[in-house]
């Protein structure tokens, strides 16, 4: 017999009485579990029964992850996507990580069985994390420890797995991160340098890994590389709020203060209609936004999404400005791409490009 763990995220959110955008379900064999302090829908409820059926009888492989599920709607509708799920045999499920792990890992014991609540590795089997945490380095940061400074290079991928830290743009806190947060993966994905320093609140417990070494594990385990696109949307969303409003606000300013995927991420995220302009080493880049979403764009010779893919490659480049609305044919122009796709693909491109060799190829 299997057992069966999943994790529902709500992705969009019409007028749902109950539930919030972002909340978290939980569906097993057994039960649906609703976000803390809020009810079961009954509504909801009947439909998670047909997909838990229909989940168990697939692929485990096999499932889309981009894939959107919905409940039937009441006086409202939500779209919810898959973020993890665990398909086992009961014996595998009975198994500890600290009996499968074993001696092959330095990680305090009293963390070890913790570590399968973490994000980041519940995209990835049990079986698989024996293979895969060996490759990080278990750290000890006392309160007031620099884990990045603002403007350095990121060597390393950062996993919280005790304590608190504070994200610092000069004296502004812009969030609090504990249990469970990653951090510098946002510089190893863009190749940019840190953008923020974050220093420890608490004493703070993390697992460390090179950022080679982290492209490697992303190149050979697909849903880790899911797993770190959305992680990098909802970092850009979110974290950088304050950031991005004031840029907004002044619609002009350097990409040593704002990178380009972060400054597309600006736009995008506020519905802007006109176009931004780049200083880059090849010239001049033109990107025109409407109601945030990409319609053209144009950078040493190349096209649309050709050119996005330079513009994000670019490791130099000087100020940027946005000049608001589009002449009468660019307002009726088709989108180059969905958005996220766009900076997703120049990401893996960037990624490919830019990794070693194969060794038999040395």
């Amino acid at each position: 017999m299997s057992s069966f763990r999943s994790i529902f995220q709500i992705v969009e959110n019409k007028k749902c009485p109950l539930y919030e955008l972002d909340d978290r379900l939980e569906l097993t064999d057994k039960a649906l579990l609703p976000p803390q302090d809020k009810p079961v829908c009954l509504i909801l409820a009947r439909e998670m029964t047909e997909l838990l059926f229909a989940l168990l009888s697939q692929d485990k492989d096999g499932h889309d992850p981009e894939k959107l599920f919905s409940c039937s709607g009441c006086s409202g509708l939500i779209k919810f996507r898959m973020n993890y799920n665990t398909i086992a045999t009961e014996d595998e499920a009975a198994t500890s990580l600290s009996e499968i792990l074993g001696t092959e890992i330095n990680v305090p014991h009293r963390l070890v069985d913790g570590l399968g609540t973490i994000g980041l590795f519940q995209v990835i089997e049990k079986k698989n994390l024996a293979r895969i945490l060996p490759c990080f380095t278990y750290k000890k940061f006392s309160p007031g420890s620099d884990i990045f400074r603002k403007g350095e290079e990121a060597g390393n991928v950062v996993i919280i797995l005790s304590g608190k830290v504070a994200v610092l743009d000069g004296d502004q806190r812009i969030a609090v991160l504990g249990r469970g947060e990653v951090l510098g993966e946002m510089s190893q994905l863009t190749s940019q340098a840190v953008c923020a320093t974050v220093r420890t609140i608490d004493p703070t417990e993390v697992l460390c890994i090179d950022g080679q070494e982290m492209k490697n594990l992303l190149n050979k385990n697909p849903s880790l590389y899911i797993y770190f696109l959305r992680l990098l949307s909802d970092r850009l969303t979110k974290s950088n709020a304050a950031r991005l409003q004031e840029v907004a606000y002044a619609m002009s300013g350097s990409l040593a203060e704002m990178p380009q995927v972060e400054l597309f991420q600006l736009f995008h995220m506020n519905g802007k209609t006109g176009v931004l302009t780049i200083e880059l080493p090849d010239g001049e880049a033109r990107i025109s936004f409407r109601e945030g979403c990409i319609i053209n764009a144009s950078y040493a010779g190349e096209k649309n999404q050709e050119a996005i893919y330079r513009i994000i490659a670019e490791r130099k480049g000087g100020r940027f400005k946005f000049n608001a609305g589009l002449s009468p044919q660019e307002m009726k122009a088709a989108e180059i791409g969905e958005f996220m796709k766009l900076l997703m693909d120049g990401i893996r491109r960037i990624d490919e490009e830019n990794s070693p060799e194969e060794e038999d190829e040395a």
